[in-house]
């Protein structure tokens, strides 16, 4: 690869990453979750358990070993968190 193609690929890929980091993720988050709401209020809340048994199997091929006793610890702590959370916010409402 030339000097000139080399310096022109950095350009590019830098101009990809920028190009990437100013997309307007607001509205694509708000999209994706109008998308999800709405499919999920037209098929069901199998359609739900349906996505949710996908994302497992999908991590599942990625590892194996997972849920591990340590991702599963990581997890409850991160629901009890939560949960502290919103009764703080509760109580606070009620204050």
């Amino acid at each position: 690869m030339s000097r000139i193609q080399r310096a022109l690929q950095k350009v590019m890929v830098t101009r990809g990453i920028r190009d990437f980091m100013a997309r307007d993720w607001a509205a694509s988050r708000r999209l994706k979750d109008t998308y999800w709401a709405n499919r999920i209020a037209r098929l069901g809340a199998s359609e739900g358990f349906r996505i949710a048994g996908e994302l497992r199997t999908q991590v599942r091929l990625q590892d194996p070993s997972w849920p591990n006793a340590e991702s599963r610890a990581s997890d409850l702590a991160s629901h009890v968190r939560l949960g502290a959370l919103r009764r703080r916010v509760d109580a606070a409402r009620r204050a």
